[in-house]
């Protein structure tokens, strides 16, 4: 509904499009990974099964070490800074326990739904987020697209779809990984490029 927006800004943007060929092995995919974690969300099901509990973090620093190293293992020179990764943990855990004074320890959990990581039954193809591009692009909807320098690495398909197709207006190159938008040290320059597309729009 692209009559419904003044204009789009994408931060590390893009369509993921798969190959159509490969549709029934991501479908085989999804499913293994649903029956696997159905112990987990489901525990009824198989009262003799053990069940995986959540991983526990001594502190709140450990849990912003892991989050930072599984940025590093990433596609890329991706990464994330202390401040940056912080930031999210600390909206993403709560105490693991409380004392027996009734205080909460200093372990923590991630409270984040896991389904939220698992892969996707179906993926867009390649045709279809071209198609997605044009009708975007023929809407005439300004479109600002900004990326890290360390970001998420994109193939050439998807370069060239975006350029060639999507044809956004402003694209700018900034200091950062994926999510620059909120790493303290390259958030500020995000904001003025966004600021500035928006001037360009008449905000």
């Amino acid at each position: 509904f692209p009559e419904y927006f003044s204009s789009l800004i994408l931060l590390e943007g893009g369509l993921v499009a798969r190959n159509s060929q490969d549709a029934a092995r991501h479908v085989r995919a999804a499913c293994q990974r649903r029956l696997k974690s159905n112990r987990t969300l489901f525990p009824s099901i198989d009262k003799s099964a053990d069940v995986p509990r959540s991983k526990v973090y001594r502190t709140l620093d450990a849990a912003v070490e892991a989050r930072m190293s599984t940025a590093q293992r990433m596609p890329g020179e991706q990464y994330l800074t202390y401040d940056a990764a912080k930031d999210m943990v600390i909206r993403a855990t709560v105490p693991a326990q409380k004392t027996s004074q009734g205080r909460d320890s200093e372990s923590v959990v991630f409270r984040h739904d896991p389904r939220l990581q698992w892969p996707s039954l179906q993926y867009y193809t390649r045709e279809q987020v071209e198609a997605f591009y044009r009708d975007l692009h023929k809407s005439g909807l300004p479109v600002c697209l900004l990326r890290g320098e360390d970001g998420f690495p994109v193939d050439e398909w998807t370069r060239n779809s975006i350029k060639g197709i999507l044809k956004p207006g402003y694209v700018r190159k900034l200091s950062g990984s994926h999510h620059l938008h909120a790493d303290p040290d390259s958030a500020p320059a995000v904001a003025r490029d966004i600021v500035a597309f928006l001037n360009e729009q008449g905000f």
